[in-house]
């Protein structure tokens, strides 16, 4: 159960991660800086708006002001949109580059080419292991039974080890649980 625990820890440490690099690219932060130096700018113009003008003019150009920085973070947030689509054409035409020139390339490219076989192997060792417990947990049969033998232990020690299993499946619920539930919220 704990590897479980590790690979959905893992993964939503992995995403913070992402969203905290995606915060902190300059982008977004050049976009944050300008909203908050518009807006400070807009509040002195308002208040030097307000000394010389009605109440209407006055929301008149706060509210066009308010349109045009939404209108500036709508924009900004398709512009990233935009970026993650070019890094996924990129990556397509890595590919396709890869997959035309994989067997003669060229002096640039086969170091990573080289990159590429390699950790193709390791993936692929993996599947074949994979395979093979799926194989040795099928059991020798060919019906696919799987074959239970009892053996008697202390009472004791059976109830602490079904204890056990019993809090660390659910443990395992409460975070499968936790996550449906982050998942619904979005």
């Amino acid at each position: 159960m704990a590897d479980y625990k590790d690979i959905i820890t893992g993964t939503i440490s992995n995403i913070v991660g992402k969203v905290k690099e995606a915060a902190e690219s300059p982008s977004v932060q050049q976009a944050v800086g300008k909203v908050k130096e518009a807006a400070g700018d807009t509040v002195s113009k308002v208040k030097e708006a307000a000394e010389g003008s009605t109440v209407k003019e006055v929301y008149e150009q706060g509210a066009s002001r308010v349109k045009s920085y939404g209108r500036i973070a709508k924009l900004s947030l398709q512009v990233n949109g935009e970026y993650e689509e070019l890094r996924r054409v990129y990556t397509e035409i890595g590919k396709l580059c890869y997959d035309r020139h994989k067997d003669a390339p060229e002096e640039l490219f086969a170091p990573l080419f080289s990159q590429v076989e390699e950790i193709g192997s390791r993936i692929k060792s993996m599947e074949d292991e994979i395979e093979a417990v799926k194989v040795e947990v099928s059991g020798a049969g060919d019906d696919g039974d799987i074959t239970v033998e009892v053996v008697a232990e202390p009472v004791d020690e059976a109830a602490e080890r079904a204890a056990e299993y019993r809090a660390a499946a659910e443990d395992f619920q409460a975070v499968v649980d936790a996550e449906t539930d982050g998942e619904n919220k979005d």
